[in-house]
């Protein structure tokens, strides 16, 4: 079946308790799991599973996290005969994505996001990351003139919902300057190091030498670039973005306005959260959203898109 678009979430989708009921009704699912920890050399399923939320929100615990959850619902689908008609991910689940469209096998994946932490270690120094609500990302933008610290916008998840990236001092004096601008609501995030920022475009570079030597495919689905909301159909494109990924912004509005502009509907969002569900009807009111997070919600969107192929 080719009709819906797959949305793949990347870190802060990670919840406890992510996967567990899959993986008791899809016993076979559990195998995916098992590889994840054999690669990671640590126990994965436990902090999804159990948590504590505090281990599991680790940057890079939650990315393999939501990974693995994703790819998981990713094996599901293929066995009933589904895939998409599109795929976009947002910031780290371009893996997820990249391994739903036959770029990469699940073991590539999980090692390329291996090796995108690494860089980051490498190179990041002091950076933040804060979300602003109610004001619009060229109004954030505004907000940076003057500033003695260093923020970008780094993500665009609604119109009037920004997520901005930089050093903390930069961070602290954007989010202090969004409050004075009337924003709703600011708050730093727990992340560790400034994604989606210009700060991390040395570790793109380093990342790049990995990617070169990976062994990519030509998607069979298109993947589309959050970057410039455009579709990726050969494995150059991928390579490009995923070497890019780290230190451009996400411009998710975008993506989902293209999508809905080619009606690659409905929307789905593959693994553990409804995060991007809840953007997208922001961002398209009329937008139909099936989830699958957990095991009652994977089984009605299975049912929901093999009745509509019938």
């Amino acid at each position: 079946m080719r009709k819906a678009a797959f949305l793949f979430p990347g870190q802060g989708a990670q919840v406890v308790g992510m996967g567990r009921s899959i993986a008791e009704r899809f016993p076979d699912s559990r195998r995916l799991l098992d590889r994840a920890e054999c690669i990671l050399g640590m126990s994965l399923r436990k902090v999804m599973f159990e948590g504590p939320q505090a281990s599991l929100d680790d940057d890079f615990t939650a990315q393999a996290a939501v990974y693995a959850a994703s790819c998981l619902v990713v094996d599901l689908m293929e066995s009933q005969g589904i895939r998409a008609a599109a795929i976009a991910p947002y910031s780290s689940g371009l893996y997820a994505a990249a391994y739903a469209a036959g770029v990469v096998d699940f073991e590539t994946g999980l090692n390329l996001m291996t090796e995108a932490d690494r860089c980051i270690r490498e190179v990041s120094q002091d950076g933040a990351m804060g979300v602003i609500l109610g004001l619009s990302g060229p109004e954030v933008e505004k907000l940076r003139t003057g500033m003695d610290g260093w923020a970008e916008v780094s993500i665009l998840n609604t119109r009037h919902q920004t997520i901005v990236s930089g050093d903390s001092a930069g961070i602290d004096e954007i989010l202090r300057r969004a409050m004075l601008a009337e924003a709703l609501k600011t708050d730093v995030l727990s992340a560790s190091a400034p994604y989606h920022c210009s700060l991390l475009k040395p570790a793109d570079a380093k990342l790049a030498e990995t990617v070169s030597r990976a062994p990519l495919k030509d998607p069979h689905t298109p993947v589309f670039s959050y970057i410039d909301c455009q579709p990726m159909t050969r494995s150059e494109q991928m390579a490009m973005m995923f070497s890019s990924q780290l230190g451009n912004p996400v411009n998710w509005v975008g993506v989902v306005e293209e999508l809905a502009r080619r009606e690659l509907t409905p929307f789905v969002e593959i693994g553990p959260s409804q995060m991007l569900g809840r953007s997208v009807r922001w961002i398209h009111r009329p937008a139909t959203v099936l989830y699958t997070d957990t095991a009652d919600a994977l089984e009605q969107t299975l049912e929901s898109l093999l009745r509509s192929q019938r």
